[in-house]
This record gives C-alpha cells, structure tokens and sequence, in this order.
C-alpha cells in the first residue's frame, strides 16, 4: 500500500499515523455512493410515454392533455436532478429542463416545430 511518501503494509501504514499522532479518518474519504442508473432511467420512460399519449391520441380532453403535460415536464425535471446529481453538471441538467420543456410544449400542440426553429435563430 502506498499513500504519498509512506509505503508499507495497511498495518505500517496505520502504525506511521498512530505514532505520528495522526488520525487516518482525517486524510481518507469514503466515495461518494454514486445515483443508480433506476433514477435516471425511470424518468425517462415517463416522460417518452407523455410524449409518445400526447403526440398519438387525439380523443383527450384538454384537462388531461394539460396533466399529461404537466407529468412529462415533471418527469424531464426530475431527469434534470439527477443527471446533476450523478454527473454535476449544472448545463446538462439545465439542457435538459429547456429540452424537455420545448418538446413537451410542442407535444402538446402550443407550438409547431417551424416555430420552435424560427425562436431558436431569433435567440442567437
């Protein structure tokens, strides 16, 4: 085991601290437990399934049509949370909440792709 200049067995290097009046906890961290791949997976499929009910069924009302909205773009949130969480990315997860947004407005018909085009050059 090697930890900088001290090498040795785990239990030499334990001793070093000790007789040194050093606490190991101090210089070793446990790894963060990393965020399964459940919770990003998970949200993903909600939101394709919002997607895919407001894109391909025509019969709902507007009620649910909003509902269905409001649960995919919740769903594109929390996929935004945990790409932060697990990745600590705040572009990604911000990327994604604006992604998820424009595709979900589309999907429900507020705006038409060409429109989605025309505001995406206005912007830059």
């Amino acid at each position: 085991m090697k930890l900088g200049p001290v090498e040795g067995t785990p239990e030499e290097v334990n001793n070093f601290f000790q007789n040194n009046g050093l606490n190991p906890l101090d210089y070793f961290e446990k790894p963060e437990k990393q965020l399964s791949k459940v919770w990003l997976i998970l949200p993903c499929v909600i939101f394709v399934v919002c997607l895919s009910v407001l894109s391909f069924v025509g019969e709902l009302t507007e009620k649910v049509k909003l509902f269905i909205f409001l649960i995919g773009f919740g769903a594109g949130a929390w996929a935004a949370v945990c790409v932060h969480i697990r990745f600590k990315s705040a572009w990604g997860a911000g990327s994604i909440i604006l992604a998820s947004l424009l595709i979900m407005l589309v999907a429900f018909g507020v705006l038409q792709p060409a429109q989605l085009l025309e505001h995406i050059k206005v912007e830059k």
